[in-house]
Order: structure tokens, then sequence, then C-alpha cells
């Protein structure tokens, strides 16, 4: 178990990591330093402690009830998705610039949407080696 939630944990790091590369990288060929910043770090900072949290309370759920899984699977992209949706409409009122706004709700659904297909991958690929080793 412990294996299987820091590998998680390791490329979700890696990939938030890459993917805020990436933001800088397009902020510093386009121009857009000032207005990316903020952003970029919001964007990596939620997607990390979603990351590290969703890890935890993985390996709490696999090591005790391992049946619980499927219900965790979606209880945890629910509660993501919720933590998200408060992420984005309290920097829409802490914002009035449009294009900050813009610039933010599209770098933080990238994050998002990256995050949740790896998430979505990852368990997928989890929960077939789990299945394999019961039948063998």
């Amino acid at each position: 178990m412990n294996k299987i939630v820091n590998t998680y944990l390791r490329q979700s790091i890696c990939l938030t990591a890459g993917l805020s590369l990436l933001a800088l990288l397009y902020a510093n060929l386009w121009g857009d330093k000032e207005q990316m910043v903020v952003p970029i770090v919001v964007s990596a900072v939620f997607q990390l402690v979603a990351s590290i949290a969703y890890g935890m309370v993985w390996r709490k759920v696999a090591s005790s009830s391992p049946g619980s899984l499927p219900t965790l699977y979606l209880a945890a992209s629910a509660i993501r998705m919720f933590a998200a949706i408060a992420t984005v409409v309290i920097f829409l009122f802490l914002v009035d610039d449009r294009a900050s706004i813009t610039a933010f709700v599209i770098t933080f659904l990238s994050f998002y949407f990256v995050m949740l297909i790896h998430d979505t991958w990852y368990f997928v690929k989890v929960e077939k080696k789990i299945q394999q080793k019961s039948i063998n």
C-alpha cells in the first residue's frame, strides 16, 4: 500500500511541477508573467494539497476497508470538484479584471483536468493489478 501511495504522490508532484514549468514557459514567451504568477501558484498548491490528501485517504481506506475503494474514488472526485469550484468562485470575487480571471480559469482548469486524467489512469491501473492478484 505504501509503495502505491508513494508512487502516486511522486507522480503527482512531478506532474504538477511539469505543468507549472510549462505555464511559466508560456508566460515568458507571450509576456504574461505578472498575470500568470497567481494562477500558476494557486493551481499548483491546490493540486498538491488535493493529491496529498487523496493519497493519504486512499492509503487509509485501502488498508482498513478495501471494498470501499470504488466509493472513495467517486467521493474523492466529487470533493475535489466542489473544492475546485469553490476556489474558482473565490477568485472571481477577489479579482475584477477580466483578463486575470480568464488567465486564472484557463490555468486552473488545465491543471485540474490533467490531474483528473492522471488520477483516473493511475488508480484504474492499480485496481487492475489488485484484481489480477485476487484472481491468481
